[in-house]
């Protein structure tokens, strides 16, 4: 783990003197890298597949929470048949490692004609607003496969559970951290391809975080 938070620390500094079109250039080979060696252990993959137990559709495992938003490692784990809401992720990296099952990763990016939209729908929150959005190639993930998130490329992303009995599990390195002010989660339904209805937080959706203290034992130090 130390490697991985070195590599994310090295990331977040760059971001911090260039600005979040850092994020959407930066060669993320080391980082990549990094997260796979942080949890290729035999003991946590065993833990996942035979003892892990989930609260309710979709568990939160945080594994490290920077200070001051800065950057969040954590695992989530979808039971089968369960899809994410759609979300964004404004001015943010996020690496998405695949530890168990198989899924399914939807992503849009906001046409930037409504970029104005987004801001103005967080000055008037409850008034739902119709954007006007790029579908990316849907990503059919399996364990082992990773995908990113950047500012502008796949900002907007979902996951879904594609197993009918196994839990998809992954691991998330986001950086920066939502912070409640200028990098605040919105949500989106999806009307066609090319058109999005931004809302408030879907009732249905819920988090269930969980302690991890027994899994960080297992992830490399």
């Amino acid at each position: 783990m130390h490697k991985l938070l070195k590599e994310v620390v090295k990331v977040y500094t760059q971001f911090q003197k260039l600005g979040p079109s850092y994020l959407d250039i930066f060669d993320n080979r080391a980082i990549t890298e990094a997260t796979f060696e942080a949890v290729k252990t035999k003991q946590l993959q065993e833990y996942i597949k035979k003892e892990f137990k989930p609260i309710g559709d979709i568990s939160m495992l945080p594994i490290h929470l920077e200070p001051e938003h800065r950057f969040t490692i954590a695992m989530f784990a979808l039971k089968p048949g369960v899809r994410m809401p759609l979300h964004d992720h404004p001015n943010m990296f996020v690496l998405s490692h695949v530890m168990n099952g198989i899924g399914e990763r939807e992503s849009w990016d906001i046409d930037p004609c409504d970029i104005h939209q987004q801001i103005e729908f967080r000055k008037n929150k409850g008034d739902s607003r119709i954007l006007k959005a790029i579908q990316q190639p849907k990503l059919q993930l399996k364990e082992g496969d990773n995908c990113y998130t950047t500012p502008n490329k796949c900002n907007l992303h979902k996951f879904s559970n594609s197993h009918d009995q196994e839990l998809f599990i992954f691991l998330d390195v986001i950086l920066p951290h939502y912070n409640g002010v200028d990098r605040v989660i919105k949500f989106y339904q999806p009307i066609s391809e090319n058109q999005l209805e931004l809302m408030g937080n879907p009732k249905t959706y819920q988090r269930h975080p969980i302690n991890v203290d027994d899994i960080r034992e297992f992830i490399v130090q």
